[in-house]
């Protein structure tokens, strides 16, 4: 494999992580999945773990023994200096190449939809985030915080507005009783499952496809059209040029409610770019020859 460069690729969520090892012709190598982890509170030994975990895997799918000349790394919880130079610490020692950049997820969706054009990119998945970049790195970023205090427009939110809707009866009666007699939801369930249990934001979520699915109904078009509105306004609006750039999303939630996702950047006469599930295919573009064909 000396004769070809090599470049491995990791859209790192917390819960699981698109590893990709491409030539720079960005001929795909090996394509692997595997659980994800958190940098801002993994220990070395679980990173080193997780790590040495991927590389097994992407070697048998690689077929044998393939080093990457070059590591760019993506991740959930790579949000200061010394969290990233601490995880390019522990990449380099597991795959022994030189070269290795570790950024936050949002520089990756940045890259993925916009390549080297300005732009404001998104993130609309279990949670939100948003930020203006510049072609070459973020120049602004709206804190998130989370589903408590913020992620507005995300999964998580979605979510969390419907079962509360539901419990308090501010949803229509024939969509309460259809949601509970379909789930077998009780409140005392929701309680457990939001105060008690981890991973409430991802539970607040797992209702996005039951939402999808009854999106004719005038309810769940509200209730959804309201939170990208709400989104817009709280981490899109005060950026500059917002109004002119092109406004790209990346995450479930914004592919399956595109359409709503459109209506409301006419709403507020925004210019809509691209929506992807996933960055994977534009950073594969941006890190090979493919993005300077």
């Amino acid at each position: 494999m000396k004769d070809r460069e090599v470049i491995l690729i990791a859209d790192a969520g917390s819960t699981k992580t698109d590893w990709c090892l491409i030539e720079r012709s960005g001929r795909v190598v090996a394509n692997v999945k595997t659980e994800g982890i958190n940098a801002a509170i993994a220990t070395a030994d679980q990173m080193s773990r997780y790590l040495q975990s991927a590389k097994r895997l992407i070697k048998e799918n690689a077929g044998g023994g393939i080093n990457p000349d070059e590591v760019f790394y993506y991740g959930a919880g790579c949000a200061s200096d010394a969290i990233c130079q601490n995880v390019e610490e522990a990449i380099a020692n597991v795959w022994g190449c030189d070269v290795v950049e570790v950024a936050s997820d949002m520089l990756g969706a940045c890259r993925a939809l916009l390549g080297k054009e300005p732009g404001v990119a998104c993130i609309l998945g279990t949670g939100s985030n948003s930020a203006l970049y510049d072609g070459k790195k973020i120049i602004a970023n709206t804190p998130p915080l989370g589903y408590i205090l913020g992620d507005e427009g995300s999964g998580a939110v979605i979510g969390k507005r419907f079962i509360s809707d539901i419990f308090k009866g501010c949803a229509p009666e024939h969509i309460v009783e259809e949601f509970l007699e379909k789930t077998g939801l009780t409140k005392d369930e929701v309680i457990r499952r939001v105060y008690r249990e981890p991973n409430a934001n991802r539970f607040l979520a797992s209702f996005a496809p039951y939402i999808a699915a009854h999106i004719d109904e005038e309810y769940f078009r509200t209730l959804v059209l309201d939170q990208f509105a709400d989104f817009i306004r709280r981490n899109i609006l005060h950026y500059s040029g917002a109004t002119t750039l092109p406004i790209s999303f990346i995450g479930s939630i914004a592919e399956h409610f595109s359409h709503l996702l459109g209506q409301t950047l006419n709403r507020f006469n925004l210019t809509g770019g691209k929506i992807l599930s996933s960055p994977m295919p534009g950073l594969i573009s941006y890190h090979s020859n493919i993005s300077e064909l």
